[in-house]
């Protein structure tokens, strides 16, 4: 996979056991945080006892911040939904309704590690939770894990099927302290790029009173959070057509926009269009009154902008 480069960011990722966090100066030390919301390692979900503490002053602070679970597969793929349901639950907890984080929500799969489930029952239960999690939130998943995991299993390989895995946004943990490990991680399960790379866990880092886990990013925040809203949308109607117009977003990894009248899609435009026409003939209902335009950023990622920003004719 890829070295870190000049611009690459720099994140840490702490929990309830992490001491003496002071987020004054960690906001002028880190340019993300990501926290531990809960985890099911104890046989049920357990929140994190300092998520909520954790994520309010994050966002007090400005500091983006994102939230992961401690995963734990099993043979019995239902608990897959269980897990994903009490994670986007506790999201919601942390940072308000329909609200997941700053970040891509990540899942933390490094268990079990003694071959009690097969390889197409680990990546099966996997796939179950990321599409649950994401047809319900409408946010991409990342998975985190380790390149000595996916190599434990197989190579997150299944015969006949491929990398079923590769397509998810990855955040990998590969530490350069450890001898024998290459500079870099190497290409696994199908993933031959990182989105976050945790290279360490035993950083130092201002901000903290002990030694943390510690992060490469991407080079551009744009790449970890959702496209911001669109803003300046103005709809003009000249007749019967409205002729719809918005600034362009400035997000580096913006794809297009969505665009939609009364909550009906009606178009999909270029990252470099910035309006859109219309003949009220052609929208998808009878119409009896206001007309409600609204509109989203999407990116490379498909994300969506958090909020659809709207104008009324």
């Amino acid at each position: 996979m890829q070295n870190r480069s000049d611009k690459s960011l720099f994140g840490i990722d702490i929990n309830e056991y992490t001491q003496n966090v002071d987020f004054t100066v960690l906001a002028t030390t880190i340019d993300f945080l990501y926290l531990r919301s809960s985890g099911s390692a104890t046989g049920r979900f357990r929140v994190d006892k300092k998520f909520l503490e954790f994520a309010k002053k994050a966002r007090d602070f400005g500091i983006p911040v994102g939230a992961y679970h401690f995963g734990v597969p099993s043979a019995d793929l239902a608990t897959a939904d269980s897990q994903c349901d009490d994670f986007i639950n506790i999201l919601q907890e942390g940072f308000g309704e329909k609200d997941y984080g700053d970040l891509f929500p990540v899942l933390d799969v490094e268990t079990p590690t003694d071959n009690s489930i097969s390889t197409s029952t680990l990546i099966n239960w996997i796939d179950r939770f990321r599409k649950r999690f994401e047809r319900k939130t409408r946010r991409r998943l990342m998975l985190y894990t380790g390149a000595f995991f996916v190599e434990m299993y197989n190579n997150f390989f299944i015969p006949n099927q491929g990398y079923p895995l590769k397509n998810m946004i990855l955040w990998i943990a590969h530490y350069t302290a450890i001898p024998g490990n290459a500079p870099v991680p190497p290409d696994v399960g199908g993933w031959t790029r990182w989105r976050v790379w945790q290279y360490s866990e035993s950083a130092n880092v201002g901000g903290v009173g002990n030694p943390v886990d510690a992060n490469w990013g991407p080079d551009s925040i744009d790449l970890l959070t959702q496209p911001r809203n669109v803003t300046g949308l103005t709809v003009n109607r000249k007749g019967n057509v409205l002729h719809i117009t918005w600034r362009k977003n400035t997000d580096t990894d913006l794809l297009g926009y969505n665009i939609f009248a009364n909550n009906y899609w009606i178009g999909t435009v270029d990252a470099d269009d910035t309006s859109f026409s219309i003949n009220i003939n052609q929208l998808p209902f009878t119409v009896k009154g206001p007309i409600r335009i609204s509109i989203e950023a999407f990116d490379k990622d498909g994300e969506t902008s958090k909020n659809r920003s709207s104008f009324t004719v």
